[in-house]
Parts: structure tokens; C-alpha cells; sequence
């Protein structure tokens, strides 16, 4: 093993805590705290189909395109779009060039929700962040922005919408 595999492999420790550590900045502890400051119609589930519905439009996905970011069935998925129609947060409209298809669209009521996260996502990062220098702080989001495109650039999935948002480490809620 050489220096750069044992660097990538303390990366790849340090991001797998970052996203699922009990106190990580994306595990369960501070997930709650984060969904528990948001309406409650929403489940982790569905909040990151509506994140992931804003990520892809216009025009929106189809539950297909769902289902596949769930890793679930049609069905599952069709579950949690029927959830948030009723919540008012989406829509379904019917695709302007193949009519048998139907998309998803945010409601204005699901863009206000979405904002609303992004304020709660921002002030929860501000306090893990309190005591960073500014001069850290632009450092850290430099690099992220250079992970983020690397890594889309290299490791795309091939057939996803948006390869990009496989690499967004940004996100609060990874719907589990």
C-alpha cells in the first residue's frame, strides 16, 4: 500500500463518518434535530425526493427516475409521490412530448418547503461551524466544490439524471 491509497482511504473514513456516524454532520442525531425544525408531512424519504425533483427540473422526473433514486420499485416510489401530491408539495404533469409519461413538479408550497430546509441546513451548519476561521471555511468549500466535480466527472452513473448529484455531500437527509 502505498501513501496516496492509505490518504484515500482516511478520506473515504472521514466522509463515511460524516454521513453516517451517530454524530456525524448528515447521521441520525443531527438528521432528527435537522427534520425535526421542518413541517411535519414530510418523512427523510420524501424529503429527499422533493430535493431530488428541485435537483432535476425542468422538466421534473418521472417516478421511474423515483424509483431508482429510492433503489426501490415503481411502487414504493408512487407511494411517496402520492404522499407529498397530498401534502401539496408536487405535482404530476404529463410530459410535453411523450403524453404517456408523467413527471414530477414542485408545488409552490414545495419550494417554500425546500427553502425552508436550506435556511434550517444553513443555520445547523453555521453552529457546527461557529469557531472556523473565515479563511477555513472558504478553504473547506473550495475542496468540497473540486470533490463534488471530480467525482461527477469520473464516476458519473451511467443512465441517472444529474450524475452531479451523486456527489452532492451536502445534503442533510440521504432518506434512510
Amino acid at each position: 500500500m502505498n501513501d496516496r491509497d492509505e490518504e484515500l482511504r482516511g478520506l473515504d473514513a472521514v466522509l463515511r463518518e460524516l454521513r453516517h456516524a451517530r454524530f456525524g454532520l448528515y447521521g441520525p442525531l443531527v438528521r432528527e434535530r435537522f427534520l425535526g425544525g421542518l413541517p411535519a408531512d414530510v418523512t427523510p424519504t420524501g424529503y429527499r425526493v422533493l430535493r431530488f425533483v428541485e435537483a432535476s427540473s425542468p422538466p421534473g422526473p418521472a417516478v421511474s427516475d423515483i424509483a431508482a433514486l429510492l433503489l426501490s420499485d415503481r411502487a414504493r416510489a408512487v407511494r411517496v409521490v402520492d404522499r407529498l401530491t397530498v401534502a401539496g408539495l408536487v405535482t404530476r404533469v404529463r410530459d410535453t412530448v411523450d403524453r404517456r409519461v408523467r413527471r414530477v413538479e414542485l408545488t409552490d408550497a414545495g419550494r417554500r418547503h425546500i427553502e425552508l430546509a436550506a435556511a434550517r441546513r444553513t443555520r445547523l451548519l453555521g453552529e457546527a461551524v461557529a469557531d472556523w476561521p473565515d479563511e477555513d471555511l472558504a478553504r473547506l468549500t473550495e475542496f468540497l466544490e473540486r470533490l463534488n466535480a471530480s467525482v461527477a466527472r469520473h464516476l458519473p452513473v451511467s443512465g441517472a439524471p444529474g450524475a452531479s448529484e451523486v456527489a452532492d455531500v451536502s445534503d442533510v437527509s440521504d432518506g434512510r
